[in-house]
């Protein structure tokens, strides 16, 4: 394409600018916006064939420019109807892109993967192949905003290799683009720029007119700046700048401005690693006018973030602040970036306390995030493995037909009827094993899903408020009133304690899981076992709790045989879990004898918030949580049941007992 002198551009941008914001600048109502769409409705009904079409049309801009999804959805079905009977695939194959195009838009993105496969199968039927690999971009794209990474990255290959197949280049570009995001968010930044790079090359060889090269170059120039590489970064933000502005003829203003600011954004940041302040604030200034331009509260957002970047390095921290607070009042969830920078600035200032909560606050939003990345991704790798693991079963089942249909061919000659006998027997017991197997496998992949997800939790957070805190008593020229100090120690405290006991309870669980019999060579008293174990679980120390102990008069004089420290340690950690589970009310043991004298019962009990029936022998299992907010791994019970049964005894949970909580150690006395 020609380039444009730079007053021609100019006045281009001006003159667009102004025809478009006679439509779109002023926002609308509600109700201007039905009683717009009344208008169209009745236009909709004098007219017929194209002209009606096109009445459809603006109706769907209307809803898309006011963000009404729902109604927009419905018009552009009803314009996809219309296109048919006209006959007129071109417009239809439009009308179809915008459905893919409003889902994505407006984050509706499980009902885009549905959508996708519609409107891929249509576009490939009438061999529409650039609409049909962008669909299927915005597919892997969707699998990626629901963190589901390994889907996105598999259907990315995919359509490389499909498109490598049928020699399409947009294909391809779209999913080297593709492959490079998933790369990007998983911090390989070199791979991720060599991805972004063949996309954009792919691109510009089929002299793309569509926008698509924008949205490389924003990836491209992300990942240069993740590796310092700023020069490069320049370069690449200063030829998008062209590209986007040489679309504005075909595209209008609207359509490019926020492209423009985003790439003066990127151009910015590059001179600011350069420490070329003075570029950064030109910079800056020229995406400001972008701005003006086409209104976009996310590119203001990305705006205010820059500017809060220049002024930390210029050593303005009070304006940092403020440009902070402009940014926050948008209220728009982008990225944690900007309360990162918020707890910066408010270090620089020596306001420590905020700056203290700014970095609490940031560590349980990262948690919170990492949980939801966490389970995303537990849950896709559940799907995957049940989806490979149907493939697996479909080949068996194909090769051992095959075995099956050759090896009847061959003994029908000598004896059909034994062989199919002695064959059935075999395909009965391999059929056993083979179920045995997969009953084996599913348990041990929850097993290990289910690890993984507390044991992540439970380490991560107090890791977290320890590096926070660290961080703080560490920065130079740190003053802090004693109040202060002693709180940010016993949170430090509290939280190496709590990996500490994580640690312990998961080592206890593995030497009870490797010992198949305890010692009993200790003789003892009710009263002295319970007495420590009150000791252990610090009972005397919980304000929140009143207890109680009893022992019963036949149960008084008994002595049980039995190993000392391990029963101790069955009731601490059942006396632990009546205290975590009973936010303020009674916890009480008491201890009774079987009539001929041969058991003994621990009878520990809580007016806590109770457990179901039926989760009466889940909660003995390994790492089960069944209050997901109350801190703890989920072993202290396996361990307490193992523990008794090798003493020979055993733990169960009493289900008549409703007020609470009420657990039973029962053991022999010799």
């Amino acid at each position: 394409m020609k380039k444009m002198s730079n007053i021609k551009r100019l006045v281009v941008l001006l003159l667009t600018f102004m025809c478009l914001s006679l439509t779109y600048a002023i926002p609308l109502t509600p109700a201007d916006i039905q009683h717009k769409a009344d208008s169209l409705r009745s236009i909709i009904n004098t007219r017929q064939g194209d002209e009606r079409a096109a009445v459809f049309r603006e109706l769907f801009k209307l809803y898309f420019a006011n963000n009404q999804v729902e109604p927009a959805y419905i018009v552009l079905d009803e314009l996809i109807a219309l296109e048919q009977d006209l006959k007129q695939p071109e417009r239809e194959a439009s009308a179809r892109w915008n459905k893919i195009a409003l889902l994505n838009n407006s984050g509706r993105y499980e009902m885009l993967l549905d959508e996708a496969e519609t409107q891929m199968k249509w576009f490939k039927d009438h061999q529409m192949w650039d609409r049909y690999y962008q669909v299927w971009q915005r597919k892997c794209s969707a699998n990626h905003d629901l963190r589901r990474l390994q889907s996105a990255m598999r259907e990315a290959r995919a359509m490389q290799e499909d498109a490598q197949r049928r020699k399409n280049n947009i294909g391809r570009a779209m999913s080297y683009k593709q492959i490079g995001s998933v790369y990007y968010d998983i911090r390989e930044l070199q791979k991720a720029t060599e991805a972004f790079e063949h996309s954009a090359a792919l691109l510009v060889e089929e002299y793309d007119s569509t926008g698509m090269l924008s949205g490389v170059y924003e990836g491209l120039c992300q990942s240069l700046d993740g590796r310092g590489l700023y020069e490069e970064e320049l370069a690449t933000a200063q030829t998008w700048e062209q590209y986007m502005l040489d679309l504005v003829p075909k595209h209008g203003i609207n359509s490019v401005s926020p492209p423009l600011v985003t790439c003066q954004i990127a151009q910015a940041s590059a001179y600011l690693g350069m420490k070329q302040y003075d570029k950064v604030r030109m910079a800056i200034q020229k995406a400001e006018e972008y701005q003006q331009m086409g209104q976009s509260s996310l590119t203001l957002y990305y705006l205010y973030e820059m500017y809060m970047r220049l002024a930390l390095a210029e050593g303005h921290n009070d304006r940092a602040l403020q440009y902070c607070d402009s940014a926050l009042n948008l209220k728009l969830t982008v990225d944690n970036k900007i309360y990162e920078l918020r707890a910066e600035a408010l270090l620089k200032t020596g306001r420590l306390g905020e700056a203290a909560a700014v970095i609490q606050e940031l560590y349980n939003r990262k948690d919170t995030l990492y949980i939801s990345a966490m389970q995303s991704q537990l849950d896709e790798q559940h799907a995957l493995f049940k989806i490979e693991e149907m493939e697996n079963e479909k080949r068996q089942l194909r090769l051992m037909m095959a075995c099956i249909i050759g090896g009847s061919i061959i003994v029908l000659l000598i004896a059909f009827t034994l062989y199919r006998r002695r064959e059935n027997c075999k395909l009965k017991q391999l059929n056993e094993q083979l179920q045995h197997a997969n009953l084996k496998a599913e348990e041990s992949t929850r097993m290990k899903m289910e690890f993984i997800k507390n044991i992540s939790h439970e380490i991560r957070t107090p890791l977290n408020v320890l590096n926070g805190f660290t961080q703080i008593m560490l920065e130079p020229g740190m003053e802090m009133d004693d109040k202060t100090k002693d709180n940010i120690r016993e949170r430090i405290r509290n939280s190496t304690i709590r990996v500490t006991e994580l640690f312990d309870k998961m080592l206890e669980l593995s030497d009870v899981e490797s010992q198949t019999f305890i010692e009993r060579l200790d003789n003892v008293t009710p009263l002295d076992v319970l007495t420590e174990a009150a000791l252990h679980a610090h009972m005397d120390k919980q304000t929140h709790i009143n207890f109680h102990q009893h022992i019963e008069p036949e149960a008084r004089g008994i002595t049980v045989h039995t190993n000392r420290k391990q029963l101790i340690r069955v009731l601490t950690l059942l006396l632990c879990n009546a205290i975590q589970f009973t936010p303020k009310g009674d916890v009480s043991v008491r201890v009774s004898c079987s009539p001929d004298q041969q058991n003994v019962q621990f009878i520990v009990e809580d007016t806590g918030i109770g457990i179901p029936q039926q989760e009466s022998e889940r909660i003995f299992e390994e790492f089960v949580q069944l209050n997901e907010y109350v801190d703890g791994a989920g072993i202290g019970l396996t361990v307490a049941r193992r523990i008794a049964r090798r003493l020979g005894g055993d733990v169960t949970l009493d289900t008549t007992y409703t007020e609470g909580a009420r657990f039973v150690v029962n053991l022999p006395v010799s």
